[in-house]
């Protein structure tokens, strides 16, 4: 229970974090990786709660999943890739009250423990947007 409300804590500060490097870093690999887990985790629970997949946000939120795998390995973040991670991050912004903290929670912990066995691949997103 306590390490849930860590894992919950932790998550919350990142999305901080992932807004202001998406809007003015120059580091890819911290912008692919602050903004990754706030997508991953509002993506998990947005199908846990049941969002139509067809919503705009989620929709946002998906293309932003696109730009960030785009990113990866490149040096530069382009205008317009930075441009669509920060419109899903807002997306993500936008669905965050509509969805249930448990589903916010669990999302996060399973991301957790993905992280602590490995990185997140590709995959793992996509089995969130289908």
């Amino acid at each position: 229970m306590v390490e849930r409300a860590v894992i919950a804590q932790k998550w919350h500060q990142g999305a901080v974090s992932a807004q202001i490097h998406a809007l003015i870093g120059d580091d890819s690999d911290v912008m692919i990786d602050s903004a990754g887990r706030i997508l991953y985790v509002v993506l998990g629970a947005a199908i846990a709660e049941g969002v139509d997949p067809e919503q705009l946000e989620l929709r946002i939120v998906r293309g932003a999943v696109n730009a960030l795998y785009d990113q990866v390995d490149s040096i530069g973040i382009p205008a317009d890739r930075r441009a669509s991670i920060v419109r899903g991050l807002q997306a993500a912004g936008d669905l965050i009250p509509l969805l249930g903290r448990k589903h916010l929670v669990d999302s996060a912990s399973i991301l957790e423990l993905k992280l602590r066995h490995g990185d997140v691949m590709m995959s793992d997103f996509q089995g969130l947007t289908l």
